[in-house]
């Protein structure tokens, strides 16, 4: 069977940031109920002259720069994405022109390009289709090229703000991988009609959340993805847990979907304990915790937002059982997007980058599951394994390092960004290397949304 997977991989961010306990104090807050009670320190925002293009443009670049890409090795160019830039362009093409100003005009003509949209589930959708595509022996040349690009753009002073956030991913898919190779048969999927939980209608960039919803869903969509992927690996023979263990047991690392720090946990809480709830060691949980409430006449949705349940999750979090369990399975891969903040479709690939950079344990042939989730609503879990040699590439990975040396950006100059009061052509972004944007045509001219780039050295 073909091998597939990632095989080198790159993580974006703006250069400009927010501080959470700054904006706090600034919305009459304490620094905590942003830092910790959402689980967020920082979060980038996007450069008067940068979005989702020019990020993901700037992305591949630097990736095909660092590992030596032809543009003629590749074959497609994938777009996932929640915040595109046009209801009918895709935004593969803005990013081939910027390419082809680095690689000369034609270049990419070959390449066979997409955006696919399901909020932030998209990246995850699109790393399981271009890699069936491989093991299909589809691809005729060496590689394809998916590039996840998001800004999670809030209004200001709403519930939502302290969890905005911006990236992009360029991950190089191959037939030698080596970051991370997918397990053929350990999948789970999950797929539900949700049409209030977060949507952006009528080509709004600012989304409308419920949040209650939104929270349960993702709590819900999860465990239904989770119970599909236990089915999957116990039917192939993958996964077998004896009577007093959970298939979480065999699993070395998760990377979930990570609007903010506090969803996660929520979520990983939810799944221990519907795993842990028919062992035995669930009743030294309930020693120390005391019995589940009742679910009598209520679905997932209702249960999950019931406050009974939302005591007992807090409950089981705050136990001797559970922080240990999440710090090795799960704690690696928040450092960076405690600083990023929301990435939508970018989020499980820059907890992979965090998880290959800041893990202390040497990771290889260890069992990694990837956790995307989409509103609307979605969920996909797939099961990898980390290569050999996977060290070799993520000494290259300098994300963290980048992430310490952004600009943090007052309050008054991140409100003025925010509700665009800079033109493009009014700012200068940091240094290297980059694409910009540099105007973008005025309505009622045949130009109008036309976005021009220029690259910046």
């Amino acid at each position: 069977m073909t091998r597939v997977g990632i095989e080198a991989l790159y993580i974006y961010s703006p250069d400009l940031y927010v501080d959470n306990a700054e904006l706090a104090v600034a919305r009459g807050k304490e620094p905590k109920h942003f830092t910790e009670g959402v689980g967020i320190k920082t979060f980038a925002v996007p450069a008067p002259n940068e979005d989702q293009a020019s990020m993901a443009a700037t992305a591949a670049q630097r990736l095909m720069d660092t590992h030596g890409i032809s543009p003629s090795e590749i074959f497609r160019i994938d777009t996932p994405t929640e915040s595109g830039l046009d209801g009918s362009r895709a935004l593969v093409s803005d990013i081939i022109g910027m390419l082809e100003q680095v690689y000369g005009r034609g270049s990419l003509s070959h390449v066979l390009g997409y955006e696919q949209k399901f909020a932030c589930v998209s990246g995850m959708e699109r790393y399981l289709d271009t890699s069936a595509w491989f093991a299909a022996r589809w691809n005729p040349r060496k590689y394809a090229l998916i590039l996840a690009t998001d800004v999670a753009k809030y209004n200001l002073k709403s519930g939502e703000e302290p969890t905005q956030g911006a990236a992009a991913a360029a991950l190089l898919i191959g037939d030698d991988p080596k970051v991370l190779e997918i397990i053929p048969g350990e999948l789970g999927s999950a797929l539900r009609n949700e049409k209030r939980d977060f949507k952006k209608p009528g080509g709004r960039t600012v989304a409308m959340v419920d949040g209650a919803l939104s929270y349960a869903s993702y709590l819900s969509e999860m465990k239904e993805a989770w119970l599909n992927f236990q089915s999957a690996v116990s039917n192939a023979g993958l996964i077998r847990p004896k009577t007093d263990e959970s298939t979480m047991d065999y699993i070395d690392r998760a990377i979930y979907h990570n609007p903010h720090k506090k969803m996660v946990i929520s979520a990983y809480a939810s799944l221990l304990i519907h795993e842990w709830r028919d062992l035995p060691r669930w009743k030294k949980v309930e020693e120390e915790i005391g019995p589940e409430p009742s679910r009598a006449g209520m679905d997932d949705l209702a249960y999950y937002m019931s406050e009974g349940y939302k005591d007992y999750r807090k409950r089981f979090i705050k136990s001797s059982h559970f922080m240990g369990d999440f710090e090795e399975h799960i704690g690696s891969s928040l450092i960076a997007p405690d600083l990023v903040g929301n990435s939508y479709s970018v989020s499980v690939f820059v907890g992979l980058d965090s998880l290959l950079e800041n893990d202390r344990e040497d990771l290889t042939g260890k069992t990694v599951v990837l956790c995307g989730y989409g509103s609307g609503s979605h969920a996909v879990i797939q099961g990898n394994k980390i290569p050999e040699g996977y060290r070799e590439i993520s000494k290259r990975l300098d994300f963290m390092q980048r992430l310490g040396s952004r600009r943090k950006l007052s309050i008054e100059e991140y409100e003025r960004i925010h509700q665009g009061e800079v033109q493009p052509e009014d700012w200068t972004t940091g240094t290297g290397k980059r694409f910009l944007l540099s105007s973008i045509g005025k309505k009622e001219t045949p130009s109008e949304g036309d976005r021009e780039y220029i690259l910046s050295s």
